[in-house]
């Protein structure tokens, strides 16, 4: 737990905390409470890239439209 949490920043209480919450992917054996490597590596690469978006279209400026003073 704490070298998994540690990749992201999180001490050791934050990340049994984290895995409480469901934040952290972990799976008890007996008395262990471990992270999943898979997982978590694919986990933290998500969190690392940040939120994905399409490039929004941009709109044409109020320059390149013609105006209705222009013919004056």
């Amino acid at each position: 737990m704490e070298a998994a949490g540690s990749r992201i920043g999180l001490s050791r209480a934050q990340s049994y905390r984290a895995a409480e919450l469901g934040q952290m992917p972990a799976e008890r054996h007996g008395k262990f409470l471990l992270v999943p490597r898979k997982r978590w590596d694919a986990e933290v690469k998500r969190l690392l890239r940040g939120p994905q978006s399409k490039p929004r279209r941009r709109r044409k400026s109020a320059a390149t439209e013609p105006t209705a003073t222009a013919g004056r």
